[in-house]
């Protein structure tokens, strides 16, 4: 046995090399294609604006290389554990139950893929022809489905493989995931067929995502199963869905706008806003919670983060609050409350997904997001300042001499251009979100590299694939909820929730009753973006038959979802600013509920007077 060990051990290291360099692979894979699409929609943008001309290829180019980050993207995040997952049960906490439900997660993680992998193989084969621009074979585009659930499942084989015992139990899940995939094909699921498929989907979805399968690749399970129970969706079609809806040209500001906050906080610009938020409110009483909540507006602008947001603050200004005699609880709280703001606050990654599903402008949807984001601004403010009295936190001090504030403002006037341009182009038809995106990302690389010099090549490539990866991991939860909702669809399940929802309700603040409820219930279990694909496509067409805006109806919905990051059980960003600051999430869950409740009441406003959604743009026309 003792002679088998240098083997054993042997062969784990070259396991672990591998992957590591299959990791370096798909990383530059996924660098280079953000830097290419976003090269290529910036040669548009010049073209058209500079040279008053135009490339056919460059809006096709960018969308197939958006499909191959998404499905790359989301291989990376499966070897980085960087999936989102809703932790319904206390598995983190039992050590007994996460030995057990960890195997039952990996098997289904791994079915999903295999699924993934034989749709994918079927659609590659199945499509034909050209593509109109490119003149590319189409089956290209496809390819990277299977290719990317092969990496996926490889990863997947050598996660956590420290020992021999760790291999085996991934080759053991993988197998069985193997024998599971067989039995489905074969049709071991036809005796679900007496059911509902909405039904099998959903039950599938939910019971995924308790045992721990991240929220993506449940959505995709739950299809898959319902699929191979009642065949109401082939294997290639929930594939091609996924691609079909989670390419459109709108969706590619996502990477864009993300890319941008990354390089915001690499190049040192995001501090450059920090110190002029001390200088306009850090004289109040609580002044650094003020500055916290301040920077979350404006730098939420340009990220449109949620989670970058949270991250950041607790990393830059919770350490600075604890040393001036703040709770860490209450300094996490006021990061994770903030933290809403930057899906708020245009240009937010949010509402282009919301843009694109119910078919609304992003102008109109952008400028809708600006009062209502200063409203729950000045809400967590008054909330904070009423706890810094009663806690006696950080006493009001001398107010900034004007000359600070304009010295703080003119440093940081390069990095609000962005913002006041993004919004000014977009508004008033000059430019595209995608294009200001662009735009946008590659102001802020002149900024931070060429100008102030603040990072090198090498941390730039660490940085922008980081970034290429939290993109594509956005985008595949949008992927996955595709042919989850044509199947809600198909089984007629929005026209009954309508219908029952018509017949509870009375009037338009009825409506909004049940919706926030519906809202509120879906947002302590999951994360944004998929609840708003997932529901929206079942309240739009009732809310809007009653009169009700879509763009209205959009902020309420962002609002109310986004709140779920910040309440039990699932709370990410709780998690997320807990875990970098070391405190216990159970306090941060109790300091964070004054902030709630504050942000519920401008969600009340945001319902009963519709201007001041829809206001600021009446008044701009």
């Amino acid at each position: 046995m003792a002679a088998d060990q240098p083997a054993l051990s042997a062969t784990l290291s070259l396991l672990d090399r591998s992957a590591v360099r299959l990791e370096s692979l798909v990383r530059l894979s996924v660098f280079s294609i953000l830097v290419a699409m976003s090269l290529a929609v910036l040669a548009g943008v010049v073209a058209r604006y500079v040279f008053n001309s135009s490339f056919s290829w460059t809006e096709e180019f960018a969308i197939w290389c958006f499909t191959w980050l998404i499905f790359l993207g989301a291989a990376l995040g499966v070897r980085r554990s960087r999936h989102v997952v809703a932790d319904l049960l206390p598995s983190s906490r039992v050590p007994w139950l996460q030995a057990l439900l960890e195997p039952m997660a990996t098997t289904l993680l791994a079915l999903t893929l295999i699924m993934m992998y034989a749709g994918g193989m079927q659609l590659t084969e199945m499509v034909g022809g050209l593509s109109a621009s490119l003149q590319w074979p189409n089956s290209i585009k496809y390819a990277v489905i299977p290719a990317s659930a092969m990496i996926s499942l490889a990863f997947l084989l050598v996660r956590r493989v420290d020992s021999l015992k760790g291999c085996l139990r991934n080759l053991l899940c993988v197998g069985i995931a193997w024998l599971l995939f067989q039995w489905s094909d074969a049709g071991g699921l036809a005796f679900l067929a007496s059911f509902s498929p909405s039904l099998v989907m959903v039950a599938a979805f939910f019971l995924a995502i308790a045992i721990g399968v991240p929220v993506a690749f449940a959505l995709v399970l739950g299809v898959f199963i319902a699929s191979s129970a009642s065949f109401i969706l082939p294997p290639p079609a929930v594939v091609q869905n996924m691609v079909t809806g989670s390419t459109k040209f709108i969706l590619l500001a996502i990477p864009f706008f993300l890319s941008t906050g990354y390089l915001l906080n690499l190049g040192g610009l995001s501090a450059r806003l920090i110190d002029f938020a001390v200088s306009l409110v850090g004289h109040f009483r609580g002044g650094l919670a003020h500055v916290n909540i301040l920077n979350s507006l404006m730098v939420g602008g340009i990220s449109g983060s949620s989670s970058a947001d949270a991250a950041s603050s607790t990393k830059i200004l919770v350490p600075e609050m604890v040393k001036r005699g703040y709770s860490p609880a209450f300094s996490c709280a006021v990061s994770a409350a903030s933290a809403i703001l930057p899906n708020v606050v245009p240009p937010a990654i949010a509402m282009l997904v919301y843009a694109s599903v119910a078919n609304v402008s992003v102008a109109r949807l952008f400028t809708a997001g600006v009062l209502p984001a200063i409203l729950i601004a000045l809400a967590l403010m008054g909330v904070a300042y009423a706890i810094s009295v009663r806690r006696d936190y950080q006493s009001s001090s001398q107010r900034a001499p004007w000359s600070t504030v304009r010295h703080s403002f003119l440093r940081a006037l390069p990095v609000l251009v962005i913002t006041v341009g993004v919004l000014g182009g977009i508004r008033f038809g000059v430019i595209t979100a995608t294009e200001a995106g662009v735009v946008a990302l590659v102001w802020t690389f002149i900024l931070g590299k060429m100008v102030f010099k603040q990072y090198d090549w090498r941390t730039f490539y660490r940085a922008f694939s980081d970034c290429a990866m939290d993109a594509a991991l956005i985008g595949f939860i949008i992927a996955a909820s595709v042919p989850f909702a044509w199947v809600l669809i198909a089984e007629q399940v929005p026209q009954a929730i309508v219908g029952w929802a018509g017949a509870a309700a009375e009037g338009p603040l009825g409506l909004f009753l049940i919706l926030i409820l519906v809202l509120a219930a879906a947002g302590m279990f999951l994360d944004l973006t998929p609840a708003m694909l997932i529901i929206a496509p079942l309240f739009l067409p009732m809310m809007i038959d009653a009169g009700i805006d879509p763009v209205q109806l959009g902020i309420i919905m962002i609002v109310t979802l986004q709140l779920g990051g910040v309440s039990p059980p699932v709370g990410l960003l709780v998690f997320i600013t807990s875990q970098i600051a070391n405190v216990a999430p159970s306090a941060v869950f109790r300091a964070v509920m004054p902030f709630i409740f504050a942000t519920m009441g401008v969600v009340v406003l945001l319902c009963a007077f519709p201007s001041l959604t829809i206001g600021l743009w009446n008044l701009l026309e």
